[in-house]
């Protein structure tokens, strides 16, 4: 593959690409193939337009250098650093590479946000590498790295399509297969949330792997029979009560929704977060209620978004 980069003045030398945000109702856990790219979830959600641009810019190093900035902090991104490690290995080439993520997901909120980072990265990162890569085999990258970290298992597939969804098989981009939802558009979509489930901690527990798999399996079935956005409503919240992963100010939070009239709300899977669909001329109403339970900046209003990660320039 190092023959690809042999005339390196035709590659590009920095790239740029934006990856909506993803919102889990409920899901299954299957990470028990020997491959990654065989691993993931079934379930259900929905991107957003919100999301994260992420740019990536490379030189020539002699050894490989990885810098990353999440909203102007230079932080320790293990997923993002994951995929730059793998697909730099597979070209046999050594790069300084700095990656910049401008994002409006907070991080460990459930938003996709480490999916988003990861698969921006790979996006971009492949481009640099060979400008005719394959959108999965990229977007594979950025899978990998999340099931081996632990951070997610269904974001990125989810993330590649957008849209409202089922994810039907596990796997990842290529191998896992998704059900497009219709859905009203546009659907505005107030979140609310901050970090507090830790996905990694929640993916591990036997407790919890056995009670998202026993429900989620149940749900899965329901929702691939009557394909709509009250089915998957309604599907979340019996996965939000069953789970028992929902923090106190989610289930209050949802419980001043429903008395409001309010219903089409549930848990952030995950995250200690909530999301709410309604009409826009709504959306002022749902924001006051959940603002006394989060700050101000902590609420977003949105819409499901039907565009999945994308190259924006190069």
């Amino acid at each position: 593959m190092a023959d690809t980069l042999n005339n390196r003045k035709s590659v590009p030398r920095t790239a740029s690409a934006f990856v909506p945000g993803h919102i889990t109702g409920f899901f299954r856990i299957h990470d028990d193939a020997p491959s990654p790219l065989l691993c993931g979830s079934r379930g259900a959600g929905f991107s957003v337009e919100i999301g994260t641009f992420t740019t990536v810019s490379v030189t020539e190093n002699e050894s490989l250098e990885i810098t990353t900035i999440y909203n102007d902090e230079e932080i320790d991104a293990q997923v993002t650093s994951m995929v730059i490690q793998r697909m730099v290995d597979d070209y046999e080439m050594k790069f300084k590479v700095n990656v910049t993520h401008k994002s409006s997901l907070p991080s460990g909120a459930g938003f996709g946000a480490s999916g988003a980072g990861a698969l921006g990265t790979a996006l971009a990162l492949g481009h640099l590498l060979n400008s005719s890569m394959d959108y999965d085999k990229a977007a594979s990258y950025a899978h990998e790295a999340e099931v081996v970290n632990h951070t997610g298992l269904g974001d990125v597939l989810a993330q590649t399509k957008a849209g409202l969804e089922i994810r039907i098989r596990p796997g990842g981009p290529g191998i896992g297969e998704i059900l497009r939802i219709e859905h009203k558009n546009p659907q505005c979509v107030v979140l609310a949330g901050a970090p507090g489930l830790k996905t990694h901690d929640v993916l591990t527990n036997p407790e919890n792997r056995q009670r998202i798999n026993s429900v989620g399996d149940q749900l899965i079935e329901r929702m691939i029979s009557n394909p709509d956005l009250g089915t998957f409503i309604s599907c979340s919240r019996i996965f939000t009560e069953s789970v028992g992963l929902a923090t106190k100010r989610v289930l209050q939070a949802i419980h001043e929704l429903d008395d409001s009239g309010f219903t089409q709300s549930s848990m952030v899977m995950l995250g200690d977060s909530v999301f709410c669909f309604c009409d826009d001329s709504d959306s002022g109403s749902v924001i006051d209620i959940l603002d006394r339970y989060w700050g101000t900046t902590q609420v977003v209003v949105t819409s499901i978004s039907d565009k999945g990660g994308r190259l924006v320039s190069w």
